[in-house]
């Protein structure tokens, strides 16, 4: 699997940023308007009911004082002598607007209104069609015992569908005040025809009753002037509508702003209560506008701020990427620069030493100066390998050249390079060689991995005195152990210390100077070589383990 570049997971991680807040935010914005669009539906629903029972109120106080107002009508008629009741009776269906018919019971089934043999067309068509009605002995009686506004079915001989209420409690308290001989009173739904009819009834303490048949047009016009306007625009209906429908899903009348399309569904039907138990109010309106979420608003806010994070991610990057620009180009100049010594020191250094070779032995003044020249090249030389092998490591462009050749003579020749300095130290170095065979292996990598570690052991172990080096050969691999007898490397540091610029901070450590990229360089070269160079546990120092790969290519 080919692994990320530095940029590439820069960008990654930029645009993580970016889209998981985005992504929560918008989840967290989904979900608040999920729940907005529940509270608007219960909102709109409470407020569609309280709409639909304004309606039924409306209708209801109309049946109530309507109920009073036929109250008041039977104790007039109940007070007229026998011998005018007939004449009087004609006089009241011919001024009341509202009643059509009358029927008048002296006791159970005895018709004393319309009067026998002298009823007119209309009257006797009205006495044969509420036959059911009032030749039922226990109707009333039944209804008398009723407390509330309850339906009642009705058995009936003939076809006729008919449904009884009684008035409530409430209703007999408020007559009673006015007509303390009434026991009860009701309604009576029945049908002529197809077309259904209400009949109000009151009967006394003398068990008359009295049936009043209401004018159903006439009726139906009180109730729709009971309503809003259909054509008043600030009727409280924006954008939906209210149906009063009969018992045969008939419109009876319509009002308000919206327009109902053939078989749409009512979003609320609520039935009424009796007289009108079969009738009902239907709302409609469009569902979209009941719960309508601020979708824009949002999506605007969140597109806001999608903006936002995009352009402060942007401004990130690229100022994330000046800043890379900037080190590349700071790391390129020290590249070119350490290339550029990298010539004159090697010069400095290889005339050093033909001079030191040239000089007569007795001039020690002159050879001393001469060592300390070819010393200090050298370790320019340690220096600047480093600093241009990091550079290599860090763009993976290091090659392993293997060649056949022996590892004792390599680590010979390195320590001969620091015999020198350390000489003038105090130190030395203890060796025991056992890979004297000739094997495969970078001689350019193995003496870089070595130099880094007679540096450090040079720097902060020189007061051990000693510098103990073994090889040993096995199968495919080659061992080269370095033991320093120095204060040695604290245990919290022992995995931090191949860490790039990292340094042990110690009264030791302090005040020397060093790149803290040493050993980070030796461990990278190892393992290019197919090997480790690890640290491990030394009662005394610090002792490294260089492990490299000697098969050949």
């Amino acid at each position: 699997m080919k692994k990320l570049t530095a940029q590439q997971k820069i960008k990654f991680v930029l645009a993580l940023l970016i889209l998981l807040p985005i992504c929560i935010l918008a989840w967290l914005s989904f979900q608040l308007q999920k729940n907005e669009r529940i509270v608007q539906a219960h909102q709109a629903q409470n407020l569609i009911d309280s709409r639909l029972k304004a309606v039924e109120r409306e209708l209801t106080v109309y049946f109530e004082q309507l109920e009073i107002q036929l109250r008041s009508d039977y104790q007039t008629l109940a007070n007229i002598q026998q011998s005018k009741l007939t004449h009087q009776v004609r006089n009241y269906l011919y001024d009341s607007p509202l009643v059509q018919n009358i029927f008048i019971l002296a006791d159970s089934d005895n018709i004393t209104f319309p009067p026998d043999g002298m009823a007119s067309s209309k009257e006797q068509s009205f006495i044969n069609q509420t036959k059911p009605i009032w030749s039922n002995s226990e109707l009333f009686q039944n209804l008398v015992s009723q407390d509330e506004m309850t339906k009642v079915q009705v058995a009936s001989e003939s076809d006729a569908k008919l449904e009884a209420f009684v008035s409530p409690v409430s209703q007999k308290k408020v007559v009673a005040s006015f007509a303390p001989d009434i026991l009860s009173s009701g309604w009576v739904s029945w049908y002529s025809g197809s077309h259904n009819r209400l009949l109000y009834w009151v009967k006394d303490s003398t068990n008359r009753v009295i049936g009043f048949d209401l004018n159903r047009m006439r009726m139906l016009s009180d109730l729709i002037n009971r309503l809003p306007d259909a054509t008043y625009e600030n009727n409280g209906l924006h954008q939906s509508s209210i149906r009063l429908l009969n018992d045969k899903s008939n419109t009876l009348y319509q009002w308000g702003s919206y327009s109902i399309d053939e078989g749409k569904q009512a979003l609320r039907t609520r039935y009424l209560s009796p007289p009108l138990a079969n009738w009902k109010i239907a709302y409609f309106s469009n569902k979209s506008t009941l719960a309508k979420l601020s979708w824009v608003g949002s999506l605007a806010g969140l597109l806001a701020f999608a903006i936002a994070l995009i352009g402060l991610g942007i401004y990130f990057y690229r100022e994330q990427q000046r800043e890379m620009f900037q080190a590349q180009q700071r790391v390129s100049f020290v590249n070119q620069v350490s290339h550029e010594l990298k010539t004159p020191l090697t010069n400095i250094r290889m005339y050093a030493e033909l001079l030191t070779d040239q000089l007569y032995e007795e001039d020690q003044q002159h050879n001393k100066y001469l060592k300390v020249i070819t010393g200090e090249s050298l370790r320019l030389s340690r220096l600047i390998e480093n600093v241009l092998n990091f550079s290599r490591a860090q763009r993976n462009a290091i090659k392993i050249n293997k060649a056949p050749g022996v590892v004792d003579e390599c680590v010979k020749n390195t320590i001969l390079a620091f015999e020198a300095t350390l000489h003038n130290k105090g130190m030395q170095f203890e060796v025991s060689y056992t890979a004297d065979k000739t094997v495969y292996f970078d001689k350019g990598i193995i003496e870089q991995i070595l130099n880094n570690l007679f540096s450090n052991a040079e720097k902060y172990a020189h007061e051990g005195k000693k510098i103990s080096v073994a090889t040993q050969l096995e199968s495919d691999q080659c061992k080269i152990t370095v033991q320093d007898y120095g204060p040695g490397i604290p245990d919290f540091a022992y995995n931090k210390i191949f860490e790039p610029f990292y340094r042990v901070s110690s009264k030791l450590t302090d005040g020397i100077s060093g790149t803290g990229i040493g050993l980070t360089i030796a461990q990278q070269l190892a393992k290019l070589h197919g090997g480790e160079l690890k640290l491990i546990e030394s009662k005394v120092g610090a002792c490294f383990v260089l492990s490299i790969d000697i098969s050949p290519v």
